[in-house]
């Protein structure tokens, strides 16, 4: 009985990572960008002609999920001043994305 109980348990937890995963994502995604956006900015700050190499796949992966476009748009490019601005679009993108995935509360009743 004990280990049914601990299963649905599991099982309701699970559950709950993946509607709160799927609602924070996007919040997610805005955290990892601000993360980006302070390591070109360390880049520029430094005096670093193109990112290094172990940022380019976090950017890559960040700009594909905010936006496909932006993604290829990055190309070849490694100057942190243009990438910047590639952040700066997809940050936009997720930002509209959280708001949306946001709905108002439902409204409990307490009486009757």
């Amino acid at each position: 009985m004990i280990e049914r109980t601990v299963l649905e348990q599991q099982r309701a937890l699970y559950w709950q990572r993946r509607r709160d995963d799927a609602r924070e994502g996007p919040r997610l995604l805005l955290k990892e960008s601000d993360e980006l956006m302070y390591w070109l900015e360390e880049c520029l700050v430094q005096g670093l002609r193109i990112v290094p190499g172990w940022l380019m796949p976090r950017l890559t992966v960040l700009l594909s999920h905010a936006d496909p476009g932006l993604a290829s748009a990055l190309g070849a490019e490694r100057r942190p001043g243009q990438i910047m601005e590639l952040l700066y679009r997809a940050q936009e993108q997720l930002m509209e994305e959280s708001l949306r995935n946001h709905r108002p509360a439902r409204i409990l009743r307490l009486f009757r």
